[in-house]
């Protein structure tokens, strides 16, 4: 499974401003409620829930957000950078700069777990996450993933 699969260049958000949790989600969702016709408040609300069940920052800077949701056709996923970085309670206390949103499903457990070990896996070289923090734009930031998903 690649990235650019289930990422659309147009839910990338170079700038998160929100300093919150919810801030932050609300922010993500807005694309993919834009795209889906799901309710954006729904998405938010659903992803609170599971971050309330167990925190989804895996440190280093990131966090993946991710829950499933009655509604959806299939796997939606947005990304954003924070600048200033947010709490999400990560294991090694570090604030998450970069927010992958994973929404799915009901029954999309299968597609849900790849998209995990996929975003997982390309994160998970502390060069690609610094160049993904220095990139200009959310277009840079896509070229990026493009070309890390490529190898």
């Amino acid at each position: 499974m690649k990235i650019t699969e289930f990422l659309e260049p147009t839910a990338i958000i170079d700038d998160l401003v929100g300093s919150t949790p919810q801030e932050v989600l609300t922010d993500l969702c807005r694309p993919l409620a834009a795209s889906t016709g799901v309710n954006r408040e729904r998405m938010v609300e659903a992803l609170l829930t599971r971050e309330q069940l167990a925190p989804t920052a895996v440190g280093e800077g990131l966090a993946i957000p991710h829950c499933k949701m009655a509604g959806l056709r299939g796997l939606v996923a947005g990304f954003g950078r924070s600048r200033a970085g947010v709490d999400f309670k990560a294991p090694d206390a570090r604030p998450a700069e970069l927010f992958f949103a994973l929404l799915v499903p009901e029954d999309g457990r299968g597609v849900h777990l790849k998209a995990l070990a996929r975003i997982s896996r390309l994160f998970k070289a502390a060069e690609f996450r610094e160049s993904v923090l220095k990139a200009k734009d959310a277009a840079e930031i896509y070229q990026l993933m493009v070309a890390e998903d490529a190898k």
